[in-house]
């Protein structure tokens, strides 16, 4: 399919009411000649793409590398035009979108229109491509990761067995490895993390929960404990808030999430005894 040229000598903006597939208050449009050029936001382009995938829309929207065509010459003078496809023998060498090390090069953004019998007419260019940063990204990144399914920490104790004594430390630990999920925003393959950054710790025993920025470790090098004044039986629960990062694919840059996510694991119930001394007497002896 042949797309329309990039550039035109005449051109006019304008912008239509909001409907499937059509320019509106994220997009605005303007034609020059026979070309459809937009200023869309990068959520107004792949809205039009994701609202056309439903088959209710006048047009039809993909993404896809554009070849770049060579114009028929007019005098002396001769161009190139990005389109879907050139015709035999005029297509040229694309080298791309250039960008930074922390962009993402987002293909260029075509439609066409559905036609009665179920075909599509000729491909319009809408957009040329863009360099995608982190900052464009930010939004829907604090939403996704508001939605992430975010797994509890484990919740070890020691003694592990269901018990422990009062006045001796029980000592209890997690894990602080971040989780990871790949997913995409807006068209654009990114990782999400979620790093733990504090653990509250509530030994059920009415004091309040002992928070630290450690995850704590086991038996002869733990760092986080609790020791029980009476006896009885308790629910610990361990509260791990997560702060959120995400990367987009093939870029070194980790870029903070704003907000946080909480999760609760638990451990119990646990009996808390007393021990006793008592003296006996030495059969020995």
């Amino acid at each position: 399919m042949l797309a329309l040229a990039l550039v035109a000598t005449a051109s006019l903006s304008f912008t239509l009411p909001m409907g499937a597939g059509k320019c509106g208050e994220m997009i605005t449009c303007e034609t020059g000649g026979s070309t459809i050029h937009t200023e869309a936001t990068l959520p107004g382009q792949h809205g039009l793409i994701t609202s056309s995938s439903s088959g209710s829309s006048d047009y039809v929207y993909w993404r896809t590398t554009p070849a770049l065509c060579w114009l028929r010459d007019v005098g002396d003078a001769s161009g190139t035009r990005l389109a879907e496809s050139c015709r035999e023998g005029r297509q040229t060498a694309y080298q791309g979108l250039e960008c930074g090390d922390d962009e993402y090069a987002l293909d260029a953004l075509f439609r066409a229109e559905r036609l009665e019998d179920g075909s599509v007419g000729r491909a319009e260019l809408v957009n040329e491509g863009t360099c995608v940063s982190p900052a464009d990204l930010l939004d829907a990144a604090a939403t996704e990761f508001a939605t992430l399914k975010i797994q509890p920490s484990p919740l070890h104790v020691q003694p592990p067995d269901g018990w422990t004594l009062i006045n001796v430390e029980t000592i209890t630990y997690t894990e602080d490895q971040p989780q990871e999920f790949d997913t995409t925003l807006l068209g654009v393959p990114v990782t999400i993390r979620a790093v733990p950054e504090e653990f509250a710790w509530d030994y059920d025993d009415g004091t309040a929960p002992l928070v630290t920025d450690q995850p704590g470790a086991p038996y002869p090098d733990h760092t986080v404990g609790h020791a029980y004044t009476t006896p009885g039986e308790v629910t610990i629960e361990l509260s791990t808030t997560w702060r959120g990062q995400f990367q987009i694919t093939g870029t070194p840059t980790w870029t903070d999430v704003p907000g946080t996510a909480t999760t609760t694991s638990s451990a119990g119930p646990i009996t808390v005894h007393e021990a006793r001394t008592r003296l006996v007497e030495d059969a020995t002896g």
